[in-house]
């Protein structure tokens, strides 16, 4: 669905989510509308789902590549430049070197995919190699992210182009109308003017307004004990 769609909803009611309902096309165009900002959202949601997954994956996944790296049994450059041994007991091998790849991939990760939001799978897949030599889990972490990536692409690529993106807000719908014009023997208005001497002289006095309270004095509806009375008195 683009604006173009759209034959009641404009662009300012999309932004303010607030559409007052006039007609009964309107309002079915307003339910349509709505139904599909549901549908959308339901995307959106996936999308985010994808995203927070490749970042829980990859916190998770640093942390224990940065603990387990120093071991010939995990980390290929770490083995090349002479490293022996498993996680805690190895000796040798040059930790700088061992380390440099996940530190490039930390700060490529948080600029890219934390700071500027870029979910572009190739881009992905490209960053993921970085860390691999330095630890042998990141060949599962690389096809993750970039499987992962692709679906996130996939997602912004089939909801960019929809009305509503990327918030996708359901529109609060109002019904106050504007005043129309009564049809023929519809009852008759009058003008502001007409409302004094002209009607004044028509208006036939009300046998009950003398049992009338005024609403200073707390009430203002004529109380059913002095109708009551007054019948009493004119039977």
């Amino acid at each position: 669905m683009t604006i173009n769609d759209l034959k009641y909803i404009t662009p300012l009611d999309i932004q303010a989510a607030h559409l007052n309902v006039t007609s009964a096309e309107m309002y079915d165009e307003a339910k349509k509308f709505n139904q599909h900002m549901y549908d959308m959202q339901v995307k959106r949601r996936r999308f985010l789902c994808d995203k927070w997954g490749i970042v829980i994956l990859n916190v998770i996944m640093l942390a224990l590549a940065y603990y387990t790296a120093a071991s010939s049994y995990t980390s290929l450059i770490f083995w090349a430049t002479g490293g022996r041994g498993p996680v805690g007991m190895a000796t040798g091998g040059n930790l700088a070197l061992t380390y440099l790849p996940l530190i490039v991939y930390t700060a490529a990760f948080v600029y890219f995919v934390m700071i500027r939001k870029l979910y572009n799978w190739k881009l992905m897949l490209v960053l993921s190699l970085i860390p691999i030599f330095a630890h042998y889990a990141y060949i599962v972490v690389a096809i993750a992210n970039t499987l992962l990536a692709k679906k996130m692409y996939d997602i912004d690529c089939e909801i960019a182009d929809e009305v509503g993106y990327p918030s996708f807000t359901e529109l609060h719908l109002s019904y106050i109308r504007d005043e129309e014009p009564l049809e023929d023997n519809g009852m008759d208005t009058f003008t502001d003017e007409e409302t004094s001497d002209d009607l004044e002289s028509e208006r036939k006095p009300n046998p009950f307004d003398k049992y009338r309270t005024r609403w200073e004095d707390g009430e203002g509806l004529l109380r059913d004990s002095d109708i009551q009375d007054a019948v009493s008195d004119n039977e």
